[in-house]
């Protein structure tokens, strides 16, 4: 990848390098001898508000960041940060879902499995683990009491025996071929951090 920056460049200045004859002559002559077609070469041509110029590689166009590029970027950034400062450790009440799907995986291997997400809107996606010991799973173990535990039984049978229950009962179209369950709870939110499960809820009418 080839990227160049303009700095205090002339608008009639459109050598690549800002080289003299000879050495462009030279470069031409370095290009050719190793085994670059010239005329495939597009030359830099820079628009009046470009700042800088980049490309994957040597015969492809030359793509230009903007000077409006840049304002866009920085006044994305500072929205962000506002949201952020004004989203701090303030808790919201907001409706979240449940969502628990199979993953065929990459290659059949990474990533296969079931998965279980709490999914909103502004951002909000947290991966969700059901164990007694963790706050957000142990309530929602409480909230969908699918299968009985008993004294001896070990998390990972009752979490692979929840989840396929749960997609059962909340079905709610297909992922990949399979089956999804999801179903809406309210919870309270702190920035896009999932604090607690409230309560489950119904969906919004068509």
């Amino acid at each position: 990848m080839c990227t160049l920056v303009k700095r205090n460049r002339k608008s009639s200045d459109h050598s690549m390098f800002n080289l003299s004859e000879d050495a462009r002559k030279r470069a031409k002559e370095y290009l050719k001898s190793a085994g670059y077609d010239l005329e495939r070469i597009q030359p830099l041509i820079w628009p009046e508000d470009a700042i800088s110029a980049h490309r994957d590689s040597i015969y492809e166009p030359w793509q230009f960041t903007t000077k409006s590029d840049v304002y866009k970027a920085k006044q994305k950034r500072m929205e962000s940060h506002l949201w952020w400062k004004r989203e701090y450790e303030v808790i919201c009440r907001k409706p979240l879902y449940l969502w628990v799907f199979w993953c065929p995986g990459i290659n059949d291997f990474f990533y296969k499995g079931w998965w279980i997400y709490l999914i909103g809107n502004g951002g909000i996606s947290e991966s969700v683990k059901l164990d007694k010991n963790d706050k957000i799973g142990s309530q929602i173990m409480r909230l969908f009491p699918l299968v009985e535990t008993t004294l001896f039984q070990d998390n990972y049978s009752y979490v692979k025996k929840w989840k396929s229950k749960f997609v059962k009962q909340y079905h709610r179209g297909k992922w990949c071929g399979k089956p999804q369950g999801k179903a809406p709870v309210w919870a309270e939110v702190e920035g896009r951090k999932i604090v607690n499960i409230l309560c489950k809820t119904q969906w919004p009418d068509k």
